[in-house]
């Protein structure tokens, strides 16, 4: 600040992460859009939580203090779905753990009023922000929690995809409006003074009071009513405003979610993408090692928001239900700029998203678009509206690989096989495209399960269409002559799973010889449906019954399954045989010999008749 001659911020940024100036990190999105529009920034990175000297040290900012706790929910980011705390930290330098505090998002927020007083706005963001900003169910509480903007001292939670409201908040506190006075602005969460002069008569797409804290706190069956309505306003064309009471009497307040912010246009994401990010972490690390960023380092975001609404999934409650894309040209403009770098080594490590090939697809039909209520643009099927042409992304990889400097261009984020084979015309060239010329050796896919029930309740395609793109896999990649294998994602213990679907999976596994060595255990996490169900014992949107695994043996027995192939989870393995009747007691569990392989992805077994 001296040496750019500030007497004081505009802006103050505090995150829970280590800093990385890098597109894929938010707080520098946040910091480098503000700052091109003027603004002085300042950041706060990790600070000690239990004084206020670190957060208090770049001095109260003009306009607002931006609150995070950084890429990941502070719970997700330091417990295992067992509840076991976590020996690492991807976000900090050398991967230490215990450099932020449990729910971080509340603790800075405490700290930054006691540093600079009631005088300073508050403005919380980021996804442990949008995941609770309504009631929620906390796991690892195990129970009901209040909304942050009640339970904690922010003026403001941002929800959602963060550049346009923060910048109109931005805008109207530096034109002299008084933070009270923002109850209006769209994707944020709020506690008004005075409810009266929220202006909530005016809206005019109306007001849906939400059943009270107090009552979705305590009774299951409410709550999983209250998640039903709150997920059905997701749609910014159509959102209404919600309103949700917390305590009773002469305390009770009343948490204000305005609806969201309006998607980003290309031309919008474009400019963020092209901001002068260093893509690397700030040189008072030392060099220090950050995992975090060397999984992201020489990777390119192409598109934000997945139109998918897997059940499971926090990133549609984040990032948005619709796709905004980067233009054809943006894309390639950042790959020569990195290819132009001196440390670039020559490969891109992923070209892609929160799901790959969602690149330039949407919804083709204004009309249907302003009264859709879908959680899904892709199931229970494809929208006959949602465009799930291939041929722009296939067109984007060939020009991709003509790009000087770079020799690989590589595709690690996830991808749907389904919209693959609902588009007749580009799909298969598309799949042809991918394997032949993206993938390192691994392609990432995503099944999940594989009894129809469970994918049901995750919203996610059935097993036959895996099997479909697993042979297309293999063909493709023969057609290549090359050895690359699939990387399967299973998760365990999901609402809606059995027992018996746990060993209806092992099976399905067992016979085709594949031990995956990568396992999702199921963590609920806020405002996702399927956590909702795990908390309610309620499928939200039918008001059925679903099975919850709430025993942590039961779910050591389901995970176990999934990794059938460790000597060490035998024990569990035989146990969950024998409870559904699958082996009889004293007899042991013999299976089919797998050569395994560290990081070998799926291989199939030597079938009878067959050579290895």
């Amino acid at each position: 600040m001296r040496a750019r001659g500030w007497e004081e911020l505009d802006v103050l940024l505090v995150s829970g992460d280590a800093y990385v100036d890098h597109p894929s990190f938010g707080t520098a999105v946040i910091g480098r859009v503000l700052e091109a529009q003027g603004l002085r920034v300042g950041v706060v990175a990790q600070p000690d939580w239990r004084s206020t000297a670190d957060i208090a040290r770049l001095g109260r900012p003009r306009l607002f203090a931006g609150i995070t706790s950084g890429a990941m929910d502070s719970m997700v980011n330091h417990y295992t779905a067992h509840k076991r705390r976590r020996s690492d930290d991807a976000y900090t330098p050398g991967g230490a753990a215990g450099r932020r505090p449990d729910r971080a998002t509340a603790v800075y927020a405490r700290l930054a009023r006691q540093a600079f007083g009631d005088a300073c706005c508050l403005v919380a963001g980021g996804v442990e922000a949008s995941l609770r900003r309504l009631a929620h169910y906390d796991y690892w509480d195990d129970r009901v929690l209040p909304s942050l903007a009640a339970a904690s001292q922010v003026d403001l939670v941002v929800y959602g995809q963060g550049e346009r409201p923060i910048l109109e908040i931005a805008r109207r506190l530096a034109a002299g409006e008084d933070p009270c006075g923002l109850t209006d602005v769209a994707g944020t969460a709020l506690v008004p003074k005075d409810l009266a002069l929220a202006g909530l008569e005016a809206r005019e797409r109306g007001v849906l009071a939400l059943p009270a804290f107090e009552e979705v706190a305590k009774d299951k069956r409410a709550f999983a009513d209250f998640s039903r309505l709150y997920h059905l306003e997701h749609n910014g064309a159509n959102a209404r405003t919600l309103t949700q009471r917390h305590g009773t009497g002469a305390a009770a307040r009343t948490v204000v979610v305005n609806p969201p912010a309006a998607t980003l246009t290309t031309e919008e994401l474009d400019r963020i993408a092209e901001l002068p990010f260093a893509r690397d972490a700030h040189p008072s690390y030392g060099g220090a090692h950050i995992p975090a960023l060397e999984q992201i380092r020489w990777s390119i975001q192409i598109l934000r928001g997945c139109s998918a609404g897997c059940s499971f999934c926090c990133i549609t409650e984040h990032q948005g239900r619709e796709v905004t894309s980067r233009s054809e040209g943006s894309v390639l403009r950042e790959m020569r700029e990195m290819a132009a770098r001196p440390d670039f080594r020559g490969t891109i490590t992923d070209l892609g998203g929160a799901t790959a090939n969602m690149w330039q697809m949407y919804c083709s039909s204004e009309e249907a678009h302003a009264v859709c209520r879908r959680l899904s643009c892709v199931y229970p099927k494809i929208c006959k509206f949602w465009k799930t042409d291939h041929a722009p992304l296939v067109q984007l990889y060939r020009k991709a690989r003509q790009v000087k400097g770079v020799k690989h261009v590589f595709v690690g984020s996830g991808l749907r096989y389904d919209l693959a084979h609902h588009d007749a015309e580009h799909g298969q060239e598309y799949l042809k495209e991918l394997i032949a010329h993206h993938v390192s050796g691994q392609l990432k896919v995503a099944p999940e399960h594989a009894a129809p029930d469970v994918l049901q309740i995750m919203k996610k395609p059935g097993i036959e269409e895996f099997e479909r793109f697993r042979g297309e896999f293999q063909r493709y990649t023969k057609e290549a002559g090359k050895e690359q294998y699939l990387v399967p994602y299973f998760i365990s213990s999901h609402p809606g799973c059995t027992l018996e679907d746990g060993v209806k999976l092992y099976e399905y596994l067992e016979k085709n010889g594949w031990r995956p060595q990568q396992v999702q255990d199921f963590t609920p996490t806020p405002m996702t449906l399927a956590s909702d169900m795990h908390w309610s014992g309620y499928h939200p949107l039918t008001m059925k019954p679903v099975h919850v695994v709430r025993d942590l043996h039961e779910k050591k027995m389901q995970k176990a399954l999934l990794r059938w192939g460790d000597p060490e989870l035998r024990p569990l393995v035989e146990e969950a045989l024998r409870r559904t009747g699958r082996l009889k007691p004293g007899k042991r569990l013999v299976t089919r010999g797998v050569p395994w392989k560290r990081n070998a992805g799926w291989r199939p077994a030597p079938r009878a008749g067959r050579k290895p």
